[in-house]
């Protein structure tokens, strides 16, 4: 794998230029924004936007989830207050 421009610092997302990259891999790097220099704390560009698309897609599926429980909660609470108005009458 050639060597890439920057790399994604995953503490801060920052980009990071200054690294050095030897048989395919990290082998040293710095974030001068945060100051990170843990070689397994860095992403390669394409890898780090692969992984916030699936994120986006994981929050979007708990969100639906989300949505479907608010709409049975009213439902049930509606229903309650039915059943409580007939017992009143």
């Amino acid at each position: 794998m050639a060597r890439p421009d920057y790399l994604i610092c995953l503490e801060c997302e920052s980009e990071v230029e200054d690294f050095v990259w030897r048989e395919g891999e990290i082998r040293r790097a710095t974030c001068e924004v945060c100051g990170n220099s843990d070689v397994d704390a860095f992403s390669l560009p394409e890898e780090f936007e692969q992984d916030m698309d699936e994120e986006v897609e994981d929050a979007e599926g708990e969100e639906d989830e989300e949505d479907e429980d608010d709409e049975e909660s009213e439902y049930l609470d509606d229903h309650d207050e039915d059943e409580e108005d007939e017992e009143e009458d």
